[in-house]
């Protein structure tokens, strides 16, 4: 696991941001079925004011960051060896926050379940 984190060759580097994606779209998934309970609360503004339109919301959170990690790793075909590490860190901090905030979306399901067994 530290050597997929440490590795910043161009291979690995792809596979994180196949890894990145579907964190963004399960944080989607989790958000809009969360939301649906009445008991969550979007915490980003901008995307709570996304949300109460489906439209804008697919395109915000499986449309762009799709296009965008694509040309992003277009760009980095050409990189060099400190531009990939550098790239490598930036991605490596984007996967840490999505494996948090899904994290507390797993916890928040959890709960949610708990609360409703109970009644």
């Amino acid at each position: 696991m530290v050597a997929f984190i440490k590795n910043y060759s161009l291979s690995v580097i792809k596979k994180k941001f196949i890894l990145l994606y579907f964190l963004n779209v399960t944080d989607i998934i989790f958000t809009v079925l969360l939301l649906q309970t009445g008991y969550f609360q979007e915490a980003n503004i901008l995307m709570a004011k996304a949300l109460n339109n489906p439209l804008v919301s697919l395109l915000l959170k499986i449309i762009l960051p799709a296009v965008l990690l694509i040309y992003i790793y277009k760009q980095i075909k050409d990189a060099d060896s400190e531009q990939l590490r550098a790239s490598n860190i930036a991605v490596n901090i984007s996967l840490t926050i999505y494996t948090l905030v899904n994290l507390s979306h797993l916890v928040w399901t959890v709960l949610l379940f708990v609360i409703f067994l109970q009644r």
